[in-house]
């Protein structure tokens, strides 16, 4: 009988995992021994939405300024946090001039806080970098920095509004993952389709539980969306298993194309434009389906930065 006493065959054995797994398994398995230990605690944390497209030129970053003013107005406790790294855009539409920027925050050189820049029209706004080529790439080390940054963030606010870059980059999708939510912004037309198609397929494979809420922006035709959304909805039900809901649609305005870059976001300036009209219905359609927009209870391995980095994992 080996003489060893238990406490140090436990410690033993747990060394030998350890060396014989890599750094991305030792990881996994002190997650899993960790979670022996002992209870979870719960936390109170905002709800998260992921603003998504599948290409460029959407409508996504309108769609994602547009509804934290709106969410703001209905008094939510909103921050968007531009997520397009490297091609950041959302001050622009916000009207911000921002100083410190998301490079700035993960680099160690300023808090959340000093970052964080109201808006004219009230939310706040973690502005991404623009034009950085390192930012289009984070590495690790700064994916669990923004993990850790957006999970403080939610612990305080009611909504965080994640405004992606287009397609299916690791950060991107790592982001959608870790979301409550992801609205799928697309248009009415093959190519738009084909890559939203891809977003959802590409998320399904590795969370078949994702919650997609889709919005078709551009639409010319009253109803049309719908009638895109219905293609798009049979063909990833069929293919890969998930069932998308519909979130609405958005005409196609000449008023948006023609609205310069440093105005004030549309629902602001002219509130009972078609477009804004359609936008706040948006608005509540969202608040509706996500069971409002306060805050809940979130055990600690399950909140937001717990989730982004389990699923960092996996990538």
């Amino acid at each position: 009988m080996d003489g060893t006493a238990p406490g140090r065959q436990t410690e033993t054995k747990a060394n030998a995992a350890r060396s014989a797994l890599g750094p991305r398994g030792r990881g996994l398995f002190g997650r899993l021994f960790d979670g022996l230990r002992g209870v979870p605690t719960s936390r109170r944390e905002a709800m998260t939405i992921a603003i998504a497209s599948g290409k460029g030129g959407t409508g996504k970053s309108f769609l994602a300024t547009s509804l934290a003013v709106l969410l703001h107005r209905q008094g939510a406790r909103t921050v968007l946090v531009d997520c397009d790294f490297g091609l950041a855009c959302d001050h622009l539409l916000l009207g911000v001039k921002p100083t410190l920027t998301l490079q700035n925050l993960l680099a160690g050189q300023c808090t959340i806080d000093q970052a964080l820049v109201t808006s004219p029209c009230g939310p706040r706004l973690l502005p991404g970098a623009s034009g950085v080529r390192r930012m289009a790439n984070p590495s690790d080390k700064d994916l669990l920095a923004f993990a850790r940054e957006l999970g403080g963030l939610a612990g305080r606010e009611d909504v965080l509004l994640l405004d992606l870059g287009a397609g299916i980059a690791p950060a991107t999708v790592l982001t959608m993952l870790a979301a409550d939510w992801i609205v799928l912004v697309t248009q009415p037309e093959i190519a738009a389709l084909v890559d939203a198609y891809a977003v959802v397929k590409c998320i399904a494979q590795l969370n078949a539980r994702a919650r997609f809420l889709v919005v078709v922006n551009r639409v010319g035709t009253p109803g049309r969306g719908e009638l895109a959304f219905q293609r798009l909805t049979e063909v990833a039900k069929a293919h890969v298993g998930v069932e998308l809901r519909y979130l609405g649609e958005l005409p196609d305005d000449d008023s948006v194309m023609q609205h310069r870059l440093g105005q004030l976001p549309l629902v602001a300036t002219d509130p009972s434009a078609a477009t804004p009209q359609a936008l706040a219905a948006l608005a509540k359609t969202l608040e509706l389906t996500c069971g409002g927009f306060s805050p809940r209870e979130v055990a600690s391995d399950q909140g937001l930065e717990a989730r982004f980095r389990q699923h960092r994992l996996f990538l």
